[in-house]
């Protein structure tokens, strides 16, 4: 696991800060991420989804280990969390055998009350302020008629008169959703870089295909995409899972 630091400059926000982007856990031994960032002490740390596996209750190493990250990353710095395609039961979507349906999303309420009690801000479809800044989450879209995620919310996000910090487990909805929208930071997962990189290039991506666009590092100066923590049985090439700091200057 790889420390990558991108610094961006902007005048929205009245303090330099530095924001932690912790992607893609998978339920993953969340160690060796938690002694990162408590050397480096992040203002906050945002987590745009598949941080758990999924949220139906069951218990198992995997949920225990995604609700230890939260935990012990809100002694750190305030967390943010929107979940991803995993959460909500969205696996595969990329596959040949893949079913498109129709599904609703409900994450157990046990989950809910530990999701709470971790000390992270679960958004869903839905923006907090704090700090004199707005922090939003956009769910996946993927369980939805059309694939779409649901958008309805996002005027009333961009309106706020505060810097605009969005969470979005899909960097592919940036061009068709979200790169004419008044935001100023939008972090993103769920590409995994590509899984294996060649001269720079990921290969493949679910909801992006072969040779995709948004798989790593900064677009637009203001999307911020990690390669996230997963480690699978599909090896990764020249793709280190990383932990990105983000210093707004």
């Amino acid at each position: 696991m790889k420390k990558t630091v991108y610094e961006i400059k902007s005048n929205k926000f009245q303090r330099q800060l530095c924001m932690a982007v912790v992607s893609d856990l998978h339920g993953g031994d969340p160690t060796a991420v938690l002694k990162m960032l408590e050397a480096e002490r992040p203002d906050y740390i945002l987590c745009p989804g598949d941080i758990f596996e999924r949220l139906d209750g069951s218990d198992s190493d995997i949920y225990r280990n995604g609700l230890c990250l939260l935990s012990e990353a809100s002694r750190i710095a305030p967390v943010f969390y929107s979940t991803g395609n995993h959460e909500d039961g969205g696996v595969r979507s990329w596959s040949r055998s893949w079913e498109s349906r129709v599904k609703k999303r409900e994450y157990h309420e046990r989950c809910r009350n530990d999701i709470e009690k971790s000390g992270a801000v679960l958004l869903e479809d839905s923006f907090v302020l704090k700090h004199g800044i707005a922090f939003g989450g956009l769910l996946s879209g993927i369980i939805n008629e059309g694939g779409a995620p649901e958008l309805s919310w996002l005027d009333e996000f961009c309106a706020v008169d505060a810097p605009k910090i969005l969470l979005c487990h899909h960097p592919e909805y940036y061009e068709k959703y979200l790169k004419d929208k008044n935001i100023d930071l939008i972090v993103s997962g769920h590409a995994h870089g590509g899984q294996w990189r060649f001269f720079g290039r990921g290969v493949f991506a679910p909801g992006q295909g072969i040779f995709p666009k948004y798989t790593y590092g900064v677009h637009d100066g203001r999307l911020v995409i990690s390669t996230g923590l997963k480690v699978s049985a599909i090896p990764r090439f020249f793709n280190p899972t990383e932990v990105v700091f983000v210093k707004l200057v």
